[in-house]
């Protein structure tokens, strides 16, 4: 069992490494091409930002399709989501400080906040995941994306800027996403590997280990954006991951999947899930800001689900 639970752990530490090193050359290649094309601020942090920063979900959501064991990624897309904004969102605060927003960005928060719980919601009223859900994940997508156009976040003329320097830099972004790709593949099948090792389900694998993993780009650039100070485009950036995560992406691999998906493996996830979305509805709409302590609850709320879904997995299994 050892023998083949350190080849299998070292590989998917490389491809968590890999994630992490190439999801920052991507939304290093997506910031320029943002100022190339010419897209506001809003735009800039919650679509192509939170989009490049979903891609490590996405390419597992792709991979496991293939691997055919799409409740890995189930459970990575439900995790990463609350990993986002349970223990990222913790460790942004308790590096920086409170999180001070205006009104205006708060309440657009809020909105993108309760949307997440309630696709979660959605996800789990059936326990199961079709092609149905996909379709009306994706459509929900949709009319995010047109509703952010018809308030004037978008300017008219995205494409003003074009020349051999945009072209440069869409190659360098297409290499970038293509080692985000092939790391996430590789994340898929040491995971699997583990699975098969340790005994575990590959739900419970891809909501706690994959999820981490692949909530690394976010936390990256959350950091990066609050050591400027710039608190709209970190929060922009990860409240605009997670409804990414539960529409688009969990959209696109129900899709993929002709089958029904099982969801009650992570029934669990909910009731945490709730219980954050209330403090950070309480920091958002009372305070105006997301303060230190509020982060360490939710780190700790973090801890104590990772705690129930492995005591759970150790019950089953004996």
């Amino acid at each position: 069992m050892i023998t083949a639970l350190i080849p299998a752990s070292i590989i998917a530490i490389l491809s968590i490494i890999l994630l992490y090193y190439s999801s920052k050359k991507v939304v290093k290649y997506s910031i320029i091409l943002a100022k190339l094309i010419g897209v506001s601020t809003f735009v800039f942090s919650f679509v192509l930002v939170a989009f490049s920063t979903s891609l490590p979900e996405l390419s597992v959501a792709i991979a496991s399709t293939y691997s055919n064991t799409p409740g890995l990624s189930v459970g990575d897309l439900i995790g990463s989501t609350f990993t986002d904004l349970a223990l990222i969102l913790g460790l942004c605060t308790v590096a920086y400080g409170a999180i001070h927003l205006k009104k205006k960005q708060s309440l657009e928060l809020i909105e993108l906040l309760f949307i997440s719980f309630l696709a979660v919601l959605f996800i789990f009223s059936t326990n199961s995941l079709t092609q149905v859900h996909g379709v009306i994940l994706i459509g929900l997508f949709a009319i995010l994306a047109k509703k952010m156009c018809g308030e004037g976040h978008v300017r008219k003329h995205l494409f003003k800027h074009t020349g051999r320097r945009t072209l440069v830099t869409g190659i360098k972004f297409m290499v970038a996403v293509g080692m985000l790709l092939f790391a996430a593949e590789t994340l898929v099948l040491s995971a699997l590997e583990l699975v098969d090792v340790m005994g575990v389900s590959a739900t419970l694998m891809g909501a706690t280990l994959v999820a981490l993993g692949t909530s690394i780009p976010e936390l990256s650039f959350e950091l990066t954006a609050l050591k400027q100070k710039k608190y709209e485009m970190a929060m922009g950036d990860l409240f605009g991951s997670a409804v990414t995560n539960v529409t688009l992406v969990l959209g696109t691999l129900s899709l993929l999947n002709p089958g029904q998906i099982d969801t009650r493996p992570l029934l669990v996830i909910v009731p945490f899930m709730f219980v954050a979305v209330l403090m950070i509805w309480y920091g958002l709409a009372k305070k105006k800001k997301i303060t230190r302590e509020i982060g360490i609850g939710l780190i700790l709320l973090y801890f104590a689900y990772l705690l129930t879904q492995f005591a759970l997995a150790t019950f089953v299994n004996v």
